[in-house]
């Protein structure tokens, strides 16, 4: 009843937001044995502004979940988040691809200490163009924050794509836009991924 009672009073009262997390991928897959590092700047457009920087990496768990872990710092001086993204309704014909991702992190912002848990439901489409494949994609993330303070609930839409141009192998270029619905952060934000084999990696 506790739980129940803070998470209603987080979706009503003001407070100053915390939710700043990003998606920065769609709905696709890492191929088994396949890894992924990435790069992301991001800037704040609401709540005074500010840009962050973030580092992940990306690695496939079975042909329908992958799992990422990512750093950074800037605005929020810090965070480190660990999710899961499970896509049991993968992009075929003309069925988008269809899952959740869920996650959780630690942030310290100024002097206050953060704990998220992120639940995003995604949905992507993949489309092929003369210069290479883009995917679109929409996830609205909903987060739980707890702080020394309170507790409280943040939400925001995310619309963004992923860009793979047709001659860039080692490549993958993309940006999202996330938009304040409450209590939460509004920003835009650009990534680059960068895939390579397990063999490749870890000293193998």
């Amino acid at each position: 009843m506790k739980f129940a009672k803070y998470f209603v009073l987080g979706l009503f009262l003001s407070t100053n937001a915390h939710a700043y997390l990003s998606i920065a991928e769609s709905g696709e897959v890492l191929s088994p044995g396949k890894y992924q590092v990435g790069v992301e700047p991001q800037v704040l457009t609401n709540k005074g502004g500010g840009t962050n920087f973030n580092v992940f990496l990306d690695s496939s768990i079975n042909e329908s979940t992958s799992a990422r872990i990512s750093m950074g710092a800037g605005a929020v001086d810090f965070n480190a988040f660990a999710s899961a993204k499970w896509i049991p309704f993968p992009d075929v014909d003309n069925q988008p691809a269809m899952g959740l991702r869920a996650g959780a992190g630690l942030a310290r912002d100024e002097e206050e200490n953060l704990l998220h848990l992120q639940l995003a439901p995604m949905a992507s489409k993949k489309f092929d163009t003369e210069y290479g494949m883009t995917v679109p994609y929409i996830a609205i993330p909903f987060t739980y924050v707890n702080t020394k303070e309170e507790n409280f609930a943040a939400t925001n839409l995310v619309v963004g794509s992923e860009f793979h141009y047709v001659d860039w192998d080692q490549v993958t270029l993309g940006g999202e836009v996330g938009v304040d619905l409450n209590k939460s952060y509004s920003y835009i934000s650009i990534f680059a991924t960068f895939p390579f084999e397990s063999h490749k990696g870890f000293g193998k």
